[in-house]
């Protein structure tokens, strides 16, 4: 982003990038409508995937995980409306999942070590953020009907993704 620096440009590049915050969006719903157990555990495979990712990201094995990253943003949103009850140890495996593929998709192009640094360095901060933030108001929604809102935006969640996936890689 010209003009905000690479630091704080890499904080909002999560979200500004539509599968990078939906993925991120769904995955904290997920979490926390499981409670603080789950949200800690996926935390735990979120950090450290998230930093072994993007140390990759520069690699050959970094570039366009958009399309991955949908199916994950479906597939959570799903698991949102259904609201099963999950065992914990699928938490870490889901965290450290999202975060890889978001961090080796956030890859900044043509810039010199430092900034390249800083962009990631924002990229983790701006993403882990994201999911804290969503991650605990859907743990403190507590009465029927915020229950039921996280259900209703955790469907608009897996339509998003389906649609998004379906419209660029589907169609000729």
């Amino acid at each position: 982003m010209q003009g905000i620096g690479e630091f704080y440009g890499g904080i909002l590049h999560p979200l500004v990038v539509p599968a990078h915050a939906l993925a991120l969006v769904m995955l904290g719903l997920l979490a926390g409508q499981r409670g603080m157990a789950a949200v800690r555990r996926t935390y735990l495979g979120f950090l450290p995937a998230l930093l072994v990712g993007l140390a990759l990201s520069g690699t050959r094995l970094g570039g366009s995980q958009e399309p991955l990253l949908l199916v994950a943003s479906a597939v959570t949103g799903l698991l949102v409306v259904l609201q099963l009850r999950l065992p914990t140890a699928l938490f870490p495996v889901a965290g450290a999942a999202v975060a890889l593929l978001l961090a080796l998709d956030s890859a900044p192009e043509g810039m010199a070590l430092g900034p390249h640094a800083a962009t990631l360095a924002g990229t983790a901060l701006g993403a882990f953020a994201c999911l804290l933030l969503v991650a605990d108001l859907s743990e403190r929604a507590s009465k029927g009907w915020q229950r039921i809102a996280l259900r209703v935006l955790g469907s608009w969640g897996a339509a998003s993704a389906t649609l998004v996936y379906a419209l660029r890689w589907l169609t000729p």
